[in-house]
């Protein structure tokens, strides 16, 4: 299309000096041309166009050209421009618009956000560079978030220039969901509301004594046996979500069942309906609810994108790899022990650090690009029961058409010999394991809706440090008889929390007062008790100290206690399990999950997982191990506390971010967002829960398959009136019912004390 009399260009914005043109008929002939006979007018200091919004954003001198001139200049150009080839014209990405107004906010997806960190800060520069808005990026949901005075920058602008900046889309790549999409609010509302009208009907039809359906037609009996034959054939079902995309297709299904039910008088279709739609609006409500309770804690978070510069308080761990800038301390490392903290050290991810108050600069880890599966996942009850579902329904529909010659015959044994009410349990249970996990405090990003909650075959722990919580005195060895244990410990204490706790809650509390501040260097902490210097630090070389030998136990990290230039004790420290291990390590014994830890290749991680009680596997490549279980057929789920998982969390089942501490927003795309070891245990029993209702569905809908079989043969009804499919579908609903209320009864509870 060209730039024709009947579509002229006209101006949709103007500012001093600031134009937007926007050109109806152009579909991106010549666009860097029209750009650079624009930039050639006297007085024109910038163009920019966008084959996205077809406008034209020029900046100019008002004491050289007006709006006016440049609007005739750009009509003017189509002659010239009109022979070029055409541009590819770059998708729009999707949006979210939270706030309307003189300061908007919205949501934009980027493509490639979560696998190249540093795709953040190129973003974030890029907007705000060339059009001063505030901008913040999130790894986490894949998004940028853009608040804007929209009387000054147009969203379409904005969306031009985050097109121009996307990665290239990768084969199968998705485009990540948010948790505060209205459409699954939507849909689950809208289908709540029609099924009660549509009860609120029959109910009032009963009252007024009216019997038989609202309309008794066959041809809406009709349409409501092909709602009924389509969603009970998966690879019909499957098809159709694949062409109108899941949302699109649940919506029309959803809505076309409820009005064929409704005029149809099949009130136990409605039961069904509307229960299940009004569990799903309870969860998705749930699910919002925790994601603003979740984004409400990090209001003040620092931004979490290479090249940002940060500060941090002790016990709150890096968002991103950095680089210290300024303060002293102690960082956890991914075995649990301490690695000294000074400007110019390098952390790693997800760190806690103690001691400080720290500054630091963020740095992102190195771009990765996600591969596919590389091996089916083993198959499960129901995976083999559809499958096997569709020879046997055709076989049965085919043998009612020879013994019957009856077109509704055979369609009303293609109703009564079908998976439906598997399909239906298997959605509710969904639905349910979601619920109990956000009532166990679990946030639901959801950014990969393919990724449910469900029972792993393999816990997989990313590091020692996920099973710790700091460190604790494992033993104390004093070298002098002046000096017993206790009187060590005391004095440790004292001069740790004179210089600053550099080894977080290792130490006890004390009353021994400093005299005054002490000193931390990265290494040794010092301080002055009772009139006394006393130096707490590293042992260097403990082989040269014989009573040392004797101590040191393989994972441990020794302290020796010196007043002046004595030694008068050895203190050592080893990672302290965390809060939560023995529950999530019993509740994967007793649901049959296989718990490991990658233990980096170290001592001290190997003796953690001992502890703890679960297998270790000895490196630290996550993304290694999740194909090499992956290939075996597992289901694997794994936990991490750092952004250093990405590419891992992209290659696994199900992956689960520990936010403890929430100084920033998790850096990584997770599908889950748990606070600490017992969230995990929550959804592991959410996720076995939810495998026996599915499980209790798919004998159910068995029991009702033999049921419509021994029906049929005894000669079922038709599908000649209206009434009859009401009553076909009677116990496919019946055994729904069941399905549900066995669902219900699974998933029901969750939620955890609080703290």
């Amino acid at each position: 299309m060209s730039l024709t009399a009947a579509e002229k260009p006209h101006i949709i914005h103007k500012l001093p000096g600031r134009v937007r043109v926007h050109l109806p008929g152009w579909e991106g002939q010549g666009q860097r041309a029209l750009e650079a006979r624009l930039r050639r007018m006297q007085g024109v200091s910038g163009v920019r166009s966008s084959l996205l919004t077809r406008n034209v954003l020029v900046n100019f001198d008002p004491r050289a050209t007006d709006d006016e001139s440049i609007l005739a200049a750009v009509g003017a150009l189509e002659p010239e421009v009109g022979e070029e080839a055409i541009e590819k014209q770059p998708e729009a990405p999707p949006v979210q618009r939270e706030r309307r107004g003189p300061l908007g906010r919205v949501r934009i997806a980027v493509r490639g956000l979560d696998r190249d960190p540093d795709l953040a800060r190129r973003v974030v520069e890029h907007l705000e560079i060339r059009l001063s808005v505030k901008v913040s990026a999130n790894q986490l949901t894949g998004r940028v978030l853009v608040e804007l005075d929209e009387r000054k920058v147009g969203l379409e602008e904005v969306l031009s220039m985050v097109a121009g900046t996307v990665l290239p889309e990768l084969p199968g790549e998705d485009r990540p969901t948010h948790p505060l999409d209205w459409e699954p609010l939507f849909e689950a509302t809208t289908a709540t509301l029609g099924a009660f009208m549509g009860l609120g009907l029959h109910a009032a039809r009963i009252l007024l004594g009216l019997t038989g359906p609202p309309v008794a037609s066959a041809g809406l009996a009709t349409a409501a046996v092909g709602i009924e034959l389509l969603e009970g054939f998966p690879r019909t079902r499957s098809a159709l979500y694949w062409l109108l995309g899941e949302r699109v297709a649940g919506l029309l299904f959803g809505a076309s069942s409820i009005v064929l039910h409704t005029l149809s008088g099949n009130t136990l279709g409605l039961v069904v309906a509307g229960a299940g739609a009004f569990r799903l609006l309870t969860e998705v409500r749930a699910r919002r609810e925790a994601w603003r309770g979740y984004e409400a804690r990090l209001e003040t978070a620092a931004p979490a994108r290479p090249g940002a510069v940060i500060q941090l308080d002790a016990g709150e761990p890096t968002p991103l790899a950095a680089t210290i800038l300024e303060g002293t301390g102690t960082a956890t490392a991914r075995d649990g022990l301490p690695a000294p903290v000074f400007p110019g050290a390098s952390v790693g991810a997800g760190t806690p650090l103690h001691g400080g108050p720290f500054a630091l600069e963020l740095q992102g880890h190195e771009p990765f690009i996600p591969e596919p599966r590389p091996g089916p996942e083993s198959g499960t009850l129901h995976d083999r029961y559809a499958v096997a579902m569709v020879p046997i329904m055709l076989l049965f529909a085919a043998a009612t058409a020879l013994l019957t010659r009856s077109l509704s015959r055979t369609a009303a044994a293609l109703l009564l010999v079908n998976p439906r009410t598997a399909e239906i349990g298997r959605q509710l249970a969904n639905t349910g394991a979601s619920a109990r996990v956000l009532r166990s405090g679990v946030a639901i990003v959801g950014t990969r809706p393919d990724r449910i909650v469900r029972r792993p075959e393999v816990l997989l722990l990313d590091g020692a440090r996920v099973l710790t919580d700091g460190l604790e005195v494992s033993t104390i060895l004093p070298q002098t008889e002046a000096v017993q244990a206790e009187e060590i410990l005391a004095l440790a204490s004292g001069v740790a929390a004179a210089a600053g706790s550099p080894w977080g809650k290792a130490f006890p509390t004390t009353d021994r007062v400093p005299d005054a501040d002490g000193a931390f260097d990265g290494e040794t902490a010092t301080a002055e008790l009772g009139g006394v210097r006393y130096r707490l630090g590293p042992v260097a070389e403990p082989t040269q100290i014989p009573t040392a030998t004797r101590l040191k136990e393989p994972g441990c990290y020794l302290l020796g206690l010196h007043r002046e230039q004595r030694l008068l004790g050895i203190i050592a420290l080893r990672p302290r399990l965390a809060t939560g291990v023995a529950e999530l390590v019993e509740t994967c014994r007793r649901r049959g999950v296989k718990v490991t830890l990658l233990d980096g290749g170290t001592v001290t991680a190997q003796l953690v997982a001992r502890r703890a009680g679960v297998m270790s596997l000895d490196g630290d490549d996550a993304v290694g191990a999740v194909r090499d279980l992956q290939r075996d057929g597992e289901m694997v789920a794994l936990v991490s506390d750092s952004a250093h998982a990405a590419a891992g969390f992209a290659a696994c089942d199900l992956a689960i971010g520990l936010t403890s501490g929430g100084s920033s927003d998790f850096s990584a795309r997770a599908d889950l967002l748990a606070s600490g070891l017992g969230e995990v245990a929550a959804t592991v029993e959410a996720g076995a829960r939810r495998d026996a209702a599915f499980r209790d569905s798919v004998v159910l809908s068995m029991v009702a398959n033999v049921f419509g079989v021994v029906w049929s043969l005894r000669g079922a009804p038709s599908l000649e009136h209206a009434s009859h499919a009401v009553y076909i579908t009677a116990p496919v609903y019946a055994t729904a019912l069941a399905a549900m209320g066995d669902g219900w009864a699974r998933l029901r509870g969750g939620k955890r004390p609080e703290c």
